[in-house]
């Protein structure tokens, strides 16, 4: 099954994402959440064996430097060099959104341009449905992430020996379906309850994505890092 995610133009794209939710100026968001939720991203890539660029791993690696630092105790030297490499890490956010503003600026020029010297009618064909009520699927990633990290912890914890099933997409997008049909409004996070093991858990997911993808469940989330509800085609 082809997959597609959001293409973001570069790390920089996904970090003003990440930072664009919390609705407040760039420097005065929480950054080691920040931080965390695009390592999570990344995470949830790699084990869905997604393709994911080296740009994309070296600022994973920034970061990752940035969240250590801040958990080591509190000298003067690597206080104020920890500063500056979060300092550095917002200054090029703040710059990149400045540019990507301006981009699109004059893109709207653009286009209000091209309207009085129109081309010839072109019939558009859409091959991605986008998602309602949820403008990508980073959100979608980024719940699921936080189901992936408790579910290991869970198997971590466990010492029963589980034989190695092999899931099949058709056959989890069943589950799902039921799942939505007995329920007016389905959490993200319950339909991972019973999973016996991290393949299950992704291979569950991964339906999810086809339902949302075939219009067959609506996506709603009501805040910005809240719940994640499905609902099925009949409940809408």
């Amino acid at each position: 099954m082809d997959i597609k995610i959001k293409d973001f133009e570069g790390p920089l794209d996904l970090l003003l994402h990440l930072v664009s939710k919390y609705q407040m100026d760039i420097y005065d968001v929480p950054i080691t959440e920040v931080i965390e939720q695009y390592l999570a991203y990344v995470a949830t890539l790699q084990a869905m064996r997604l393709e994911v660029t080296g740009e994309y791993m070296v600022m994973a690696s920034q970061l990752m430097l940035i969240k250590s630092r801040k958990l080591l105790p509190k000298v003067a030297d690597i206080v104020d060099e920890e500063d500056d490499l979060e300092q550095d890490l917002l200054s090029q956010i703040e710059e990149y959104r400045k540019f990507k503003l301006l981009g699109e600026k004059m893109a709207e020029q653009h286009q209000e341009r091209a309207l009085y010297y129109s081309k010839p009618k072109l019939e558009l064909v859409y091959e991605d449905a986008e998602l309602i009520h949820d403008k990508s699927t980073i959100d979608l990633f980024l719940a699921f992430a936080k189901v992936m990290a408790k579910k290991q912890e869970e198997f971590s914890k466990s010492h029963t020996t589980i034989v190695k099933d092999e899931y099949k997409i058709e056959d989890m997008m069943n589950v799902v379906r039921e799942r939505c049909r007995t329920q007016k409004r389905l959490a993200l996070q319950a339909i991972f309850s019973e999973t016996k093991d991290m393949n299950e858990v992704i291979t569950l997911f991964l339906a999810t994505l086809e339902l949302v993808k075939v219009q067959e469940v609506q996506v709603i989330q009501e805040e910005n890092f809240g719940e994640i509800y499905l609902i099925g085609k009949r409940h809408e």
